[in-house]
């Protein structure tokens, strides 16, 4: 029987029942994932806000970006509970704390972003490279034009609003935190207004919004370093001061400039007014910038106004720029010409006296020079030096330990792979090698490595290493992205690493930078560029040990922007030392020291240090003494220390010797008289004797009169007989034959002569039955029967052909015999 069909009324009452009952039992349908509501409600948005940046991971009881953020970026750790604050680490070790008022909840992993729930919506935070953006999803309900829509509780700096923004000073006074809210979206993904208040020690976010729900994207970054009053690339840049002074280039038009700017680390800011530092005396792109000392910048060539080239000075203390006069270039027709693409490098000693070397006369590469120029600052007098053997430009010149200058590679009318010495002392040149790729190079970069080794890096794709005291190049490894880069910078750090950072690939400009670490061979991609540069100015201050980024261009553009590279502090997180300014990196963070004994020392708080960053002697923490006769290890003040153990076992298993701890020490005795074995097949009983492994011999006596004493086979440890010579005397008068002893006695009594006679050679073997007449010798099968070999008595012999017919007996015999028949089968008649 079938069963009955529920009628659809009843079904209908049954649903309104259990409808009705819900809100009595609490089981109310789930809310949806907060990213599903986000996909849902702006869809056009919600990519940016769950699919940007590297994510983040679980640790420590928070969460933190998965991958490093731009050098001199806010470190942010966001909170496993919403209701908790996010930390900032920014640099020099200083932190932040901003608590968001009204988030709670478990923090949950959406795609890239992490999400809380907060009062009246929800919140996503997502990392940028210079620090983190978050984005507030608000109910309609929270929405208000009037009333702030989210607020945050800020400790650790004070707050201050300027051009739209929060800025968060430290205690001295600087900027090390900036919240914008640079976009907001209401229903539908319009774009409204959005502004942020300070209210004392909070930040308060409002949106030109009411009854509706709003998408705004409040960002927590470090402060990029302010942009230059001017877009320029192919300019040149030099330390003065604790600053940093950039000069000329070609701007956005295109033209040659003689503006210049100053940047002060300490105000953050740049100066470009008159008389600090003014413009120059003619405006100059592609030349040459190099400080002469912390007052004063020597500019060489780069000249766009008139015929010829010239060099000025700068002096910070009169804050004005001297001419110092005109070098004497001229092309092949014997006009004067300006000096582009060159280098300008100081040499060793008190004079600073600057070397520029090589260039071309004009931006086409149609005048390539060979000359070399001396500069005294002494006197500002530029005079000709030895020229090169052989004109070249966009080429580097790096000063050696030794005080020459190696000059590599180059241009000339195609790229050069030759490189060149310059002895000061001598004003000479010679040869130097051929750079190893069978590639050339120019628009490379070079640098000296703190042990006097000079890495060459760009253009092909395998850097080089000059040695400088086997006067080789030999291949350093790649990169991890692109060796084949040119229009990039190459920095020495003082931690001993070359930062390289942007530059031109074949197709494209780059955005990458990466850590060489000489120690090592090996580089370490650190945090990108905010945008791609090349041709580009680096510049490493001594004052809070970063290196500056100026200008430069990317796919489309001349830049004004600035960047700042600032290796870790102590107590800032790394993965590498080349990441840390004292060039140390422990436990995962920078550290003061080397902090190498082990176990008994750490350099973070979760290791057992006292502070992040400072390197801690530890008391208590167990450790090895990597001594096996102690026991109880465990640090006391960095030391290991361990209690002599004199029941340990130690020492390895060395046949013959005996180990055993006595007063915290190994000892090593001999084991004599125990079983052993000597890895000899021809000894026997081996046994330890005086700490050694020793068996008895085994002798191989001989066994008869015909065999001498024999050898040990040392494959199978058996005798091996050796026969006698045959002839050789034996007992009883016998002679040795094939190692048996034959006598003549045998051989006559037991041999006879046929009836029929026997040839001679027809020697038979000895008769088994002594008695004659009666059966015949054994023969062997191819004999017949009845031979007998002639005895010593036969007629005509002798002793020794007895001796001989015996011997050939005593063969015949050990071959196989038949008996013959006892009557012949064939008779000879009488």
């Amino acid at each position: 029987m079938t069963a009955p069909h529920c009628r659809p009324h009843l079904l209908f009452a049954a649903s309104a029942l259990l409808a009705s009952l819900q809100p009595l039992t609490g089981c109310a349908a789930p809310d949806p994932p907060l990213d599903e509501a986000l996909r849902s409600a702006f869809p056009d948005q919600a990519a940016a806000v769950l699919s940007v940046g590297p994510g983040f991971l679980r640790s420590g009881g928070g969460l933190e970006r998965a991958a490093a953020g731009r050098r001199g970026g806010a470190v942010a750790r966001l909170p496993s509970d919403g209701g908790d604050a996010i930390v900032f680490e920014l640099d020099g070790g200083a932190t932040v704390r901003a608590r968001e008022v009204g988030a709670e909840g478990e923090a949950m992993l959406a795609d890239r972003a992490v999400a809380y729930r907060r009062a009246g919506g929800s919140s996503f935070w997502t990392a940028t490279p210079a620090g983190v953006e978050e984005w507030l999803l608000l109910d309609a309900a929270a929405a208000q034009r009037e009333a702030p829509v989210a607020a945050w509780e800020v400790q650790g700096g004070a707050l201050a609003e300027r051009d739209g923004a929060i800025e968060i000073a430290d205690a001295a006074g600087a900027v090390r935190l900036r919240v914008t809210a640079p976009a907001a979206y209401a229903a539908g993904g319009r774009e409204v207004g959005a502004r942020l208040a300070a209210r004392g020690a909070r930040i308060e976010l409002f949106v030109d919004a009411e009854g509706e729900q709003v998408l705004v994207d409040p960002e927590w970054e470090s402060p990029a370093p302010p942009a230059m009053g001017t877009r320029r690339t192919r300019h040149a840049a030099a330390p003065l001061g604790s600053g940093v002074l950039v000069t000329g280039g070609t701007s956005l038009a295109g033209t040659s400039l003689a503006s210049t700017e100053l940047y002060d680390p300490a105000e953050g800011a740049w100066s470009s007014s008159s008389p600090a530092p003014g413009a120059m005396r003619r405006a100059r792109t592609d030349h040459a910038a190099i400080a002469l000392d912390s007052n004063r910048v020597l500019v060489v060539g780069g000249d766009s106004s008139g015929a010829n080239s010239t060099y000025e000075v700068y002096d910070a203390l009169a804050m004005e720029w001297v001419m110092g006069g005109v070098i004497p270039l001229r092309n092949p027709s014997g006009q004067p010409v300006p000096l582009y693409r060159h280098t300008a490098t100081r040499l060793a000693g008190a004079s600073g006296e600057v070397l520029i070397v090589g260039g071309q006369g004009d931006l086409n590469q149609l005048v390539v020079f060979k000359n070399v120029f001396r500069y005294d600052p002494s006197t500002g007098e530029l005079t000709e030096a030895a020229p090169l053997h052989a004109a070249r430009t966009q080429h580097t010149a790096t000063l050696l330990d030794s005080g020459e200058v190696l000059v590599v590679g180059g241009f000339r009318g195609t790229g050069l792979r030759s490189t060149e010495l310059y002895n000061p002392t001598l004003d000479s040149w010679r040869a130097g090698p051929m750079l190893m790729a069978m590639a050339e190079r120019y628009l490379h970069t070079a640098t000296r490595l703190q042990d006097g080794r000079v890495l060459v890096i760009g253009y092909t794709s395998v850097p080089e290493i000059y040695d400088p005291v086997t006067e080789t190049f030999s291949a350093g490894a790649p990169m991890i992205n692109d060796s084949s880069r040119f229009g990039h910078s190459a920095t020495l750090l003082p931690n001993g690493c070359v930062l390289v950072a942007g530059g031109r690939l074949s197709s494209s400009h780059s955005s990458d930078a990466e850590l060489y670490n000489p120690d090592e061979d090996e580089w370490i991609v650190t945090a990108p560029l905010s945008a791609p540069r090349a041709y580009h100015e680096a510049t490493y201050l001594d004052e809070d040990g970063s290196v500056m980024l100026t200008g430069g261009e990317d796919e489309s553009q001349k830049l004004a922007t600035v960047e700042r590279f600032t290796l870790g502090q102590p107590g800032e997180a790394c993965a590498d030392r080349c990441e840390c300014q004292s060039g140390f990196c422990v436990d995962g963070v920078c550290c003061d020291a080397a902090c190498d004994l082990g176990a008994c020392d750490a350099c973070s708080v979760v290791a057992g240090a006292s502070a992040d960053g400072t390197c801690s002697l530890l008391t208590g923490t167990a450790c090895n003494d990597d001594n096996p006769c102690t026991s109880g290890d465990a640090c006391n003040a960095g030391t290991c220390v361990g209690t002599n153990d004199d029941t340990a076992a130690c020492g390895g298993d060395e046949p013959c010797t005996r180990y055993a701890c006595a007063g915290g020490s190994c000892v090593a005795t001999d084991d004599d008289d125990a079983p052993c074995d000597d890895e000899n097949s021809c000894t026997t009983d081996d046994i330890c004797r005086a700490g050694t492994c020793a068996g008895e011999a085994i002798t191989c006596a001989a066994t008869d009169g015909c065999h001498e004493d024999g050898t040990c086979d040392p494959e199978t440890g058996k005798c091996v007989p050796q026969s006698k010579a045959d002839n050789a005397p034996c007992e009883d008068g016998g002679v040795c034959i094939a190692g048996g002893c034959v006598h003549p006695s045998q051989a006559s009594s037991s041999s006879s002569s046929s009836q029929g006679g026997a040839g001679a050679g027809e020697a038979m073997g000895p008769a088994e039955d002594a008695g004659g007449g009666g059966a015949g010798p054994e023969t062997d099968d191819e004999g017949g029967c009845g031979c007998r070999a002639a005895g010593a008595a036969a007629p005509g012999g002798s002793a020794a052909a007895a001796l001989l017919m015996a011997a050939a007996a005593w063969r015949a015999s050990r071959r196989r015999r038949r008996r013959c028949p006892s009557t012949p089968r064939w008779a000879t008649p009488r």
